[in-house]
């Protein structure tokens, strides 16, 4: 709710030729809300929105600072509803508050029920959003000037819900959320299509990927199995194609990286590596370095 400014009786009403403002929602773009330090999250609007920008968010190796883009939506509902207000018996109305915010829309992308369970979790955070939209726009509160925060959420009305595939309907994943009561609509900004150099549409977040225990552990190198949580409850898909440079190890035992060898995947999403010969009981830990993939690091003791 704005507060009334007792200095000004109006607002001026009068507008440019042509406003920016913003279509149906294509995505969502989930930010925690404060960062590791406590600071809000938000886009410095004065910054270059390339794609080296965008690619560091996704990719932030500080998951407090991390971008997580949903998939596309459909169905979008975001609307305010009524002002609370107290009735008299004159027939006089009070203004208490303006209604709340509230969203809806579904996703049948990829509506896997794994998925289900990440964006669930979310629930347990500060929830903020950017808005993508169909024009590939970014919307969110601009309130401060050269900021764009992402429009904060009441985190407990966070509810995604899976819908099963029936007769007449394809599965899907809705989402239901209601804004901070912080947020107003007259705060809502948007970045243009054109001021940025990437199409925002099309960002992806990160694909978990889970090393398996390391086998045919040697002093010069091992064996792990990479897959996705995605899959069956017999199979997992396979991460296939990483190379060399897309892994990174260190000794944890004489604090030193270790540059390997050599990387071979067979069959699919098993990396056998060689490496140069370390020392027993030395502890070495694998990690992934590749832009759109996140694993746990992978620790090898050497037999």
């Amino acid at each position: 709710m704005a507060a009334c400014d007792c200095n000004v009786v109006f607002g001026n009403t009068g507008t440019p030729t042509c406003v920016s403002i913003g279509s149906v929602t294509f995505r969502l773009i989930g930010v925690p809300t404060y960062d590791s330090t406590g600071a809000r999250n938000y886009i410095d609007t004065t910054t270059t929105l390339d794609s080296a920008y965008f690619t560091a968010a996704i990719n932030n190796t500080d998951s407090s600072q991390r971008w997580y883009p949903l998939p596309e939506m459909k169905n979008v509902e975001d609307v305010r509803g009524e002002d609370l207000t107290e009735s008299f018996n004159d027939g006089s109305t009070a203004f208490i508050q303006e209604g709340s915010r509230t969203f809806t829309g579904i996703t049948i992308k990829n509506p896997s029920p794994v998925l289900l369970g990440k964006i669930k979790k979310w629930r347990c955070s500060e929830i903020s959003v950017f808005v993508v939209d169909t024009d590939g726009n970014i919307l969110g509160d601009g309130s401060e000037a050269d900021k764009l925060y992402p429009f904060k959420l009441d985190s407990e009305t966070w509810s995604p819900k899976y819908m099963k595939t029936t007769d007449t309907t394809v599965a899907k994943i809705q989402i239901d959320y209601t804004y901070s009561k912080d947020e107003a609509d007259e705060n809502i900004r948007m970045i243009a299509a054109d001021e940025t150099s990437v199409d925002v549409k099309d960002l992806e977040g990160l694909i978990d990927v889970n090393a398996a225990a390391a086998t045919s552990i040697a002093t010069t190198g091992f064996v792990t199995e990479l897959t996705y949580d995605y899959g069956t409850a017999v199979t997992k898909q396979k991460f296939k194609g990483a190379v060399l440079a897309d892994f990174a190890l260190y000794n944890e035992t004489t604090t030193s990286s270790v540059t390997v060898t050599s990387v071979t995947e067979s069959p699919d999403g098993t990396y056998t590596f060689v490496i140069p010969a370390q020392t027993s009981a030395d502890v070495l830990t694998l990690s992934l370095s590749k832009d759109g993939f996140e694993m746990t690091d992978l620790t090898v003791t050497i037999p």
